[in-house]
């Protein structure tokens, strides 16, 4: 009489599936350690806190190397790179390199200096100077950046949020990224100063009403 065989665990094979449920378990994480890891290093060494502000319209980064303006300027259609970091903040030679790449991708580059990062003072020519490029359709989609793209880059949004999209300064602040560090208090400054400038230029040029 042939009977079935016993299927029943030895002691060592029971001992043994634990081990590689770990093993497995192990693998796994590594894994998805390896891709996670993968994804931060190209938002912060290649991409360098790149994002879409406005979708179609206003992108924003750090300084990034030439070959990701070349990458990126054709993929968002980017007409304008405005560039705020002062000459020779990030060297010459790459400098040079950034003009190159934006004009070989097939768009403008503007370098304006803006305020120094701990400045929340608005009378700067180049404040002046961000309002005539934000308020030139010709100059859309739009890329801004500056040296870490959290400060002087903020700035400029906020102009952007508050002309163009009719936000206020505090709603501007609280829907951008923040990279992992709260806005700079001279960034929140300037951006209610200049929405008191902006409330007070409106009043300003509201017509007198009649008594």
């Amino acid at each position: 009489m042939m009977y079935p065989a016993d299927t029943t665990a030895t002691p060592d094979s029971a001992a043994r599936a634990p081990r590689r449920r770990r093993r497995w378990a192990l693998l796994v994480l590594l894994t998805v350690g390896v891709v996670a890891g993968g994804v931060w290093y190209r938002q912060h060494h290649r991409y360098k806190h790149f994002a879409v502000h406005e979708a179609g319209k206003v992108y924003r980064s750090a300084w990034v190397d030439s070959d990701v303006f070349a990458e990126l300027i054709p993929r968002y259609h980017v007409k304008t790179v405005v560039n705020l970091c002062y000459p020779g903040e990030m060297g010459d030679e790459r400098s040079a390199a950034q003009r190159e790449a934006v004009a070989r991708a097939g768009a403008k580059l503007i370098e304006l200096p803006f305020p120094p990062n701990d400045s929340w003072d608005l009378n700067y020519a180049s404040v002046g100077e961000m309002e005539r490029i934000l308020d030139d359709p010709g100059n859309y989609p739009i890329w801004i950046h500056c040296q870490h793209g959290r400060e002087r880059t903020v700035k400029a949004l906020a102009m952007y949020d508050m002309r163009e999209r009719h936000l206020s300064a505090q709603d501007s602040l609280v829907k951008m990224p923040l990279f992992g560090m709260p806005h700079p208090w001279h960034v929140v400054v300037f951006a209610h100063n200049y929405e008191t400038q902006l409330h007070e230029q409106a009043t300003a040029d509201r017509p007198a009403e009649r008594r």
